[in-house]
């Protein structure tokens, strides 16, 4: 955990109390699921010594035990200076707990209510440079049964720039 960075996730676990959003930010980074903790073992090997790794550098061979659960997306700036983030690709895994998002941007999957909870952990993310653990309480199609772990590992550009993420996400059955 980066102690600069500390009041980001701070002021997003206080956010999601305030607006309802079924998410929390761990950034312990103490995972559940042992897929999680290997995908970020990954991105940690795969980063060396920079401070972000470029995707390009995340091959099918180094990613093979993990392709069906992940997830690659690009924050794309449009015109006035915002930004949306655009799935270049979505896990067949991932597609089973929701929609297939692969070529669409969040913003046109994610159900109004949800997209701002959402926006803001990749902002996070993505302005931190740093990975983070993600616990929600899954909803999609009207369903409300599932809980996600999630970790989302930021990716730079050849400049080493914040770019875009690489996301993994854990489904488990929320005992009531």
């Amino acid at each position: 955990m980066v102690p600069s960075v500390q009041p980001l996730w701070d002021s997003f676990n206080a956010r999601a109390g305030r607006e309802a959003w079924p998410t929390i930010c761990d950034a312990s980074l103490t995972f559940d699921s042992p897929q999680l903790k290997d995908l970020l073992d990954i991105w940690r090997h795969v980063a060396g010594t920079r401070r972000l790794p470029m995707r390009a550098d995340f091959t099918a061979r180094a990613l093979i035990r993990h392709l069906k659960y992940i997830s690659f997306v690009e924050r794309v700036r449009s015109g006035d200076g915002q930004h949306r983030y655009f799935l270049r690709m979505v896990g067949r895994s991932q597609v089973r707990n929701g929609v297939d998002g692969t070529g669409k941007y969040l913003d046109e999957i994610i159900a109004p209510c949800f997209i701002a909870s959402w926006n803001a952990a990749y902002d996070m993310v993505m302005q931190s440079a740093t990975p983070l653990r993600f616990v929600s309480n899954f909803r999609a199609l009207d369903l409300d049964h599932l809980t996600a772990e999630s970790v989302v590992l930021p990716l730079g550009d050849a400049a080493g720039a914040p770019w875009g993420l690489l996301t993994s996400t854990n489904f488990t059955p929320r005992v009531a």
